[in-house]
């Protein structure tokens, strides 16, 4: 977080539960002193999802990407990466519309998010 890129990107197996990796996360960037002011988390049946938590130090703000994949067998980070905020929001917005996918499955509600 310490780096000089605006988004973080992290990517994880984890047999825990979505919302806990979340709470590790802003437990873990609140022990280094970053105050998280936002923070949502989307998951699918499939057994992967995305967080995404926008937090504070200071004058500084960074946002950080949690894709995670849930293994029976490990929690471990297998990357971590400074991205662009143009390349971030790309990924970041492409994950959360596969994990959408996967359980929106009204038509309606799919043509009302498509449109401009």
């Amino acid at each position: 977080m310490e780096k000089e890129a605006q988004w973080v990107a992290v990517t994880l197996k984890t047999r825990d539960s979505p919302t806990k990796v979340v709470d590790e996360f802003e437990e873990s960037l609140g022990n280094q002193g970053w105050n998280v002011n936002f923070k949502a988390n989307w998951w699918g049946p499939a057994g992967y999802g995305v967080a995404i938590l926008e937090a504070c130090k200071g004058n500084k703000t960074k946002v950080l990407i949690v894709k995670w994949v849930t293994s029976s067998k490990e929690n471990r980070i297998l990357r971590v990466e400074g991205k662009s905020e143009n390349d971030a929001k790309k990924e970041f917005y492409m994950i959360v519309d596969i994990v959408s996918d996967d359980f929106l499955y009204d038509t309606t509600l799919r043509n009302m998010m498509d449109r401009d």
